[in-house]
């Protein structure tokens, strides 16, 4: 681990990500929410650390977290703040099993080039049997919201991945940095699922802008986005070391992050404004989507003359890149989430804290910026 002193203000522009990212997980819902807090953790770190490694460890980082949202943990809520310690219990687990996975999968993402052809496959088959099983369950064993004992199992397959994923990765691949992650990045989300149950949620304490239950979410993002960044800061040195990346590799990362990711958090909100609230006419739901499909295919033109051009994804990501890269999935995502409840005339003071902290990030990001060099970032 290097001795390097950590940056104040890069560790709290990735707690303040995290914090945002989890606060929007909320308005997203379920394994799309959850995806967002991997994507944004990992790029608020690409532009803290200064390496393009992150854009991959976005990637992943979006994928393991996204596993953790099929997780139906409020059920526990009530429980544990009533004062049941199985209930408390779980709870903490399920906080622990949910952002252990999704920080190891996205500190894997980072050295993800040192694994064989087959290991990334036995990996990705293995994280795709854990979500189809807890999906499964989800959606066709539990029997309704009293069904704590299912919800149960739910969260132990959850953690018990986390524990293999973790041994195979810090102790078979002797990568410490994964090892760290894992175990530090769980332990940030548990402490915040601890406080979550640890204080009322019948409005709490008056001076918070919203209930106790959406206005703690934030904070459980913010310590878990402070024990992450702790890691991965303390780690940054090693990552800025080139890697070999394929340009197509770069491509799909970027269509990833700029459009399915987007795309796929919208689509919560084309539904919920068409089917739930009938707020907007099926011809107009259909004219976006028909927009959006254009988009993919421009995309998928620009990048392969860009490739065969030797311009962009030929070439490593440029620190000035990175900060759009980020910038651009954060205000789109904040807009789309507070949208939401904005379009029906829901809204309420936690979007507009959500909005602050989106505004804050980003003064945080430039403030004291000094001038980029004129050579690529490592990839």
């Amino acid at each position: 681990m290097s001795k390097e002193p950590l940056s104040w203000r890069g560790w709290l522009l990735v707690a303040l990500t995290v914090s945002l990212a989890w606060g929007l997980r909320g308005q997203h819902g379920a394994e799309r929410g959850a995806a967002l807090v991997g994507a944004l953790a990992a790029l608020s770190l690409s532009v803290v650390c200064g390496g393009g490694r992150w854009v991959g460890a976005a990637v992943l980082g979006s994928l393991t977290f996204a596993i953790g949202g099929a997780l139906p943990w409020e059920a526990f809520l009530p429980a544990a703040q009533a004062g049941s310690l199985w209930a408390f219990g779980l709870l903490v687990l399920a906080g622990w099993a949910w952002g252990g996975l999704g920080a190891l999968g996205m500190s894997m993402g980072l050295t993800l080039s040192r694994y064989r052809g087959w290991e990334r496959i036995g990996i990705a088959g293995f994280l795709a049997a854990v979500w189809f099983v807890v999906d499964q369950l989800m959606w066709g064993q539990v029997t309704g919201a009293d069904d704590l004992q299912t919800r149960g199992g739910m969260i132990g397959i959850l953690a018990g991945a986390w524990v293999l994923l973790t041994l195979y990765a810090g102790l078979l691949r002797k990568d410490r940095t994964a090892l760290r992650m894992g175990f530090l990045g769980g332990a940030g989300f548990a402490a915040g699922f601890a406080l979550m149950a640890w204080f009322p949620s019948n409005g709490g304490w008056s001076f918070l802008p919203a209930s106790w239950n959406r206005a703690g979410s934030l904070i459980v993002g913010f310590l878990g986005g402070m024990t992450m960044g702790r890691v991965a800061l303390a780690a940054a040195p090693a990552f800025r070391l080139p890697a070999v990346t394929p340009p197509w590799e770069r491509w799909l990362a970027f269509v990833w992050l700029v459009w399915l990711l987007p795309v796929w958090l919208l689509a919560n909100n084309l539904d919920y404004w068409v089917s739930e609230k009938v707020a907007m006419p099926v011809a107009t739901e259909q004219l976006i989507w028909n927009f959006l499909w254009g988009v993919l295919l421009l995309l998928f033109v620009w990048g392969v003359w860009e490739i065969r051009e030797g311009r962009h994804f030929a070439t490593a990501w440029m620190p000035r890149h990175l900060r759009k890269l980020f910038l651009f999935l954060l205000w789109v995502a904040t807009a789309v989430g507070t949208a939401k409840t904005f379009w029906v005339g829901e809204q309420g003071r936690l979007e507009l804290l959500l909005i602050g902290l989106a505004v804050g990030v980003t003064g945080l990001l430039y403030w004291g910026r000094r001038r980029e060099p004129s050579l690529p970032s490592a990839v």
